[in-house]
């Protein structure tokens, strides 16, 4: 964290500058009862998840990272409560290894490279074996979320990981006890991710 608050700077709110190239507004019309209904959503690319177990630490790989959409609620709310913006540190949050479909690969590939840009381990996507899958953001985008799951040691290491930094991520590696994992998810204060995409790993190994 320490790391990435030295290449945090200055933080604003703005409308946007132009169309996005990762969600586009739109509004779905629909009859319910004879009455037509509106319902604002968000187009937003699938994504995969991925729970890394390693098997000589006995841990889940799970990342810390800066999340600029958690911090601008944190800096609303605390605007709206008369309150200064908080520090950049409570915008980060703990996570699976995790990316968007954004490419004409399989799911198992497009998540065997995210588990060599995030985590530094080169997985054969043949390994990387699905668990579950859901959508999320239900109420606003109702992308869906694939979980998969692979197994990894030092031999696979081919890289340090932490994303790829010209493209603005900065992404730290922690492991997670798997003895651990029941009340890291029951820890309320620790920010994480929807908790669907975190279930697995009371189970993972």
């Amino acid at each position: 964290m320490e790391a990435t608050l030295r290449r945090l700077g200055a933080f604003a709110l703005v409308p946007p500058p132009g169309p996005s190239k990762f969600v586009k507004p739109e509004t779905a019309l629909y009859d319910l009862d004879g009455k037509q209904r509106r319902w604002d959503v968000v187009r937003t690319h699938p994504s995969v998840g991925i729970v890394v177990c390693h098997t000589a630490l006995r841990a889940a790989l799970i990342v810390r990272q800066f999340r600029p959409a958690v911090y601008a609620a944190l800096c609303r709310d605390a605007a709206e409560g008369g309150e200064p913006a908080p520090p950049l540190w409570r915008g980060f949050t703990y996570e699976l290894c995790a990316g968007l479909v954004d490419k004409a690969k399989t799911l198992p590939e497009i998540a065997a490279e995210e588990v060599l840009e995030e985590c530094g381990f080169a997985v054969d996507p043949a390994n990387v074996l699905p668990v579950t899958a859901y959508h999320s953001a239900m109420g606003i985008s109702g992308s869906r979320h694939s979980m998969f799951t692979v197994d990894v040691d030092e031999s696979l290491r081919t890289a340090p990981g932490g994303g790829i930094q010209e493209t603005g991520e900065a992404i730290e590696v922690l492991a997670l006890p798997l003895a651990a994992a029941q009340a890291f998810m029951d820890d309320m204060a620790l920010p994480k991710r929807e908790p669907a995409s975190m279930i697995s790993l009371g189970t993972a190994g």
